[in-house]
């Protein structure tokens, strides 16, 4: 594994909750100018995530997510001549023939994206996808429990085989959903914050923040702190961009309960 001895250090502390001192655009330049090619293709993986994201924009005609790898010109010509993104992007958007079903069943490409990457990566990069992934169904779960909707149809894109898959769809005709041990503080986390999805967002950014640095680990030069410490800036971003009210409004659609 290759050290970064300098620039690891010169990276600002990152507080959950307050403005970083860096933004994303000067921490993937750093990235880009510092990073060997392999480990820079780490940072293309991550995100590659908001490119999926970013397609679902563009078909609605929305903003797209500037940290995604592709420009707004970059990601049209790319779906156009099926090119630069994954072939299991294309396979699975070749599957519906209308921008209206391209859309209702767009949540499937995330997991597409998990279930393809997941198994070609190793160590940090794999247990932070897995992680991403993991907390995404057991609030899936969550949320499927108390609005009371179909567990087979909410996870229709999964792979059935799948352990946590298959712990949750053994729930599916419990009243209520327990996550496994290691998730259980998900459902304290939930549990105490009511229903306010302000405050949810709240806490569970400060957790997946704790969980990823904890992950990342030491020491600060590797590879794995530096993409950690992308994987923060994230949810600190996000955090910043969202004051409550906004919060508030964007997510009573998602919130759980």
């Amino acid at each position: 594994m290759r050290n970064y001895y300098f620039l690891a250090p010169s990276l600002p502390p990152l507080v959950v909750g307050e403005t970083p001192d860096i933004t994303f655009e000067e921490l993937d330049y750093r990235l880009s100018t510092n990073l060997y090619k392999k480990d820079y293709e780490k940072v293309h993986l991550f995100r590659r995530y908001f490119d999926l994201h970013n397609i679902r924009s563009l078909l609605l005609e929305e903003p797209l997510d500037s940290r995604g790898n592709l420009t707004e010109k970059e990601l049209d010509e790319a779906l156009l001549i099926h090119d630069i993104l994954p072939e299991y992007v294309f396979d699975f958007l070749d599957e519906y023939e209308s921008k209206e079903e391209k859309l209702r069943y767009i949540f499937g490409l995330f997991s597409k994206y998990f279930s393809e990457e997941i198994p070609k990566q190793k160590g940090f990069v794999k247990k932070y996808l897995q992680f991403e992934r993991d907390w995404r169904l057991i609030l899936l779960a969550f949320k499927a429990k108390r609005l009371k909707s179909d567990l087979v149809y909410e996870l229709q894109f999964e792979d059935f085989s799948d352990s946590l898959v298959a712990y949750i769809m053994a729930q599916k005709d419990a009243e209520e959903f327990h996550p496994p041990p290691e998730y259980n503080e998900i459902k304290l986390l939930l549990e105490s914050c009511g229903n306010d999805p302000w405050v949810q967002f709240k806490e569970f950014a400060t957790y997946r923040f704790n969980k990823i640095e904890e992950m990342a680990g030491y020491p600060l030069f590797s590879i794995d702190w530096i993409l950690g410490y992308l994987a923060r800036l994230f949810i600190v971003e996000k955090w910043r961009l969202m004051d409550e009210e906004e919060g508030k409004r964007r997510l009573e659609k998602i919130k759980i309960g």
